[in-house]
């Protein structure tokens, strides 16, 4: 959990509460991390980053689940603030070989400038956008992050 540090609660509270963050990302991949905590005031942001067995949380459950893990954790006096966010990953989901090669002409961008920057082989890269491979959900991350870096900095 980031920022857990941040709390001026016994270490055996940050343990629990470190554990118990760690359970939710392994077992609901729900990540929870401290933002900031500043005059008894605590900022949390939760998120479900997959859909595990089909599961999507909205974001009053996220609150009520990080709500229900920091009681008796945290004062009772402490402003808790959560911030939840929704499950949405239509716009990764629909990442193609077509998406990416309308992407690459429309900012003018080489293979090897997207195999550099996104880690990914050229010969990779040649074959997805050739369709001979799929793209995994790794692959449309990556593509995801980079050409929204790069259409921010074009921008």
């Amino acid at each position: 959990m980031k920022n857990i540090e941040l709390l001026p609660i016994p270490e055996e509270n940050k343990k629990r509460i470190s554990q118990m963050a760690a359970m939710y990302r392994r077992n609901a991949r729900i990540f929870i991390d401290i933002v900031s905590f500043k005059d008894n005031r605590l900022i949390v942001r939760v998120e479900q980053k997959e859909l595990v067995n089909g599961l999507k949380l909205s974001k009053k459950e996220l609150t009520t689940r990080v709500r229900e893990m920091l009681a008796g954790e945290i004062p009772a006096s402490w402003k808790l603030t959560v911030s939840a966010v929704d499950y949405d990953r239509k716009d990764i989901d629909a990442i193609t070989a077509e998406w990416l090669k309308r992407k690459m002409e429309n900012l003018n961008l080489k293979s090897r400038t997207v195999s550099a920057y996104t880690g990914i082989d050229k010969s990779t890269l040649s074959s997805l956008l050739s369709g001979d491979k799929n793209l995994t959900k790794w692959h449309k991350v990556a593509f995801y992050y980079f050409f929204k870096y790069q259409e921010a900095v074009k921008f």
